[in-house]
């Protein structure tokens, strides 16, 4: 071979893989006017709604259920569900007994993702007997539930393409929802008109959320060609869109491009499952309520920089890459660490373009309280830590923790 020619690179294969799409979204500016149609043609008459409290009394909700009328759609209930903190089994149940004599076709959820789990469990409760928590688990749903239509009116939880109802049992104090055969909704609604007037901070947390789905979907040692692809283009979309929307919300084509990045980082994180943020967050959210956007968004960029430290690139850089996607040429020679490290760089400074806490503090969340979240990290969760690209233990919690949760007040 010529003194200076490059060979070129070896194709490398992956491992045996699954791809499991059951998903169906209609997407695009007012495409909840499709509702009515869409579920008259398939016999489901008889709806109920399930909608947070605070979204049910906003214009555009209050408009689109005026026009599902007009359409030949009238709920035969609308169920105002409790907003500020994420459903319990306990909730589960007392909204099911409420919506079971009601002899409903199906259910549709509007809100955020508590509201749209809510709604998935409850579906599943229609159509299965006993409580909420004797689903708790994996695939033990047995019969199909009644048909749930999501519409998220904020962008980043992936309920709506998820096979998963996420609740919490208060008295273990643990976070495991009803996953596998019989959640996953009917068809979702993706319409950027109806997150204009979702709060700033509620479009923050959940847009962080996405950005740690999609993320740790690219890097987790169960990636697959499917979860990288689509969580680098959810990442690439978020990091463009959502300082956009945080200042702008009226901005369709922002919105739009954050529901497109929920729905993406959704199916990734399907096939490849979350890391370490992802496992952090929930003994913050089950025992300090921090929102759980928040809870594992902010524990992302030190996630990052640590695995950067020890010595893992491939994922970043192929996130980097996707980041600047046509870039100069000179971007193709930089080492694989180098782009690594630019992307830890851009992902803290996206942090900062939206605004981020960059601590736990306004939660009361301090660091006298790493010691008790490290244990509860390795007793409850300790599968995610196993998914990092290199090894993560209870030091490294605690590493992480201390690089955000303040010293106490005085």
């Amino acid at each position: 071979m010529p003194a200076g020619s490059r060979s070129n690179p070896s194709v490398r294969m992956s491992r045996p893989f699954e791809i499991s799409l059951s998903s169906h979204a209609l997407c695009g500016a007012a495409c909840g006017l499709q509702v009515p149609e869409r579920l008259a043609a398939i016999g489901l008459r008889r709806v109920g709604v399930i909608a947070d409290e605070v979204v049910l009394r906003q214009p555009p909700i209050q408009s689109l259920l005026h026009e599902w009328q007009s359409g030949g759609l009238e709920p035969v209930d609308v169920y105002a569900s409790r907003t500020g903190q994420e459903p319990d089994y306990d909730y589960l149940d007392e909204v099911a007994e409420h919506v079971r004599p009601l002899g409903l076709d199906a259910i549709i959820g509007i809100g955020g993702g508590s509201a749209m789990d809510l709604a998935k469990g409850v579906g599943v409760l229609l159509r299965n007997p006993g409580r909420g928590i004797a689903y708790r688990g994996m695939n033990l749903v047995g019969s199909p539930g009644a048909p749930v239509v999501l519409v998220p009116t904020v962008a980043g939880c992936g309920s709506e393409v998820s096979a998963t109802a996420s609740f919490i049992d208060r008295t273990s104090k643990t976070k495991l929802g009803i996953n596998g055969n019989h959640v996953a909704c009917l068809f979702s609604v993706l319409d950027p008109t109806l997150l204009v007037t979702c709060p700033s901070s509620v479009m923050l947390g959940s847009g962080l959320d996405a950005l740690v789905h999609a993320t740790e979907a690219v890097t987790a040692r169960t990636a697959t060609p499917l979860s990288r692809f689509l969580g680098a283009e959810a990442v690439r979309l978020l990091c463009t869109a959502l300082p956009v929307a945080v200042s702008r919300p009226a901005d369709l084509g922002a919105q739009e491009s954050l529901l497109m990045a929920s729905f993406y980082a959704g199916i990734a994180m399907t096939h490849a499952a979350g890391g370490p943020a992802s496992g952090i967050s929930y003994p913050l959210g089950v025992h300090w309520n921090v929102p759980h956007g928040y809870a594992g968004g902010l524990l992302l960029p030190a996630v990052v920089a640590a695995n950067v430290e020890k010595g893992y690139t491939e994922g970043y850089a192929y996130l980097q890459d996707r980041l600047t996607s046509g870039a100069a040429a000179e971007m193709t020679e930089m080492t694989e660490r180098a782009k690594a490290e630019i992307f830890r760089d851009a992902l803290t400074d996206v942090y900062r373009k939206v605004g981020a806490p960059a601590s736990f503090e306004r939660w009361n969340v301090y660091r006298g309280s790493v010691s008790e979240l490290a244990d509860l990290t390795v007793k409850q969760r300790q599968a995610n830590l196993d998914l990092n690209p290199v090894a993560f233990g209870r030091d490294d919690v605690v590493r992480i923790l201390e690089t955000v949760l303040p010293a106490a007040r005085a």
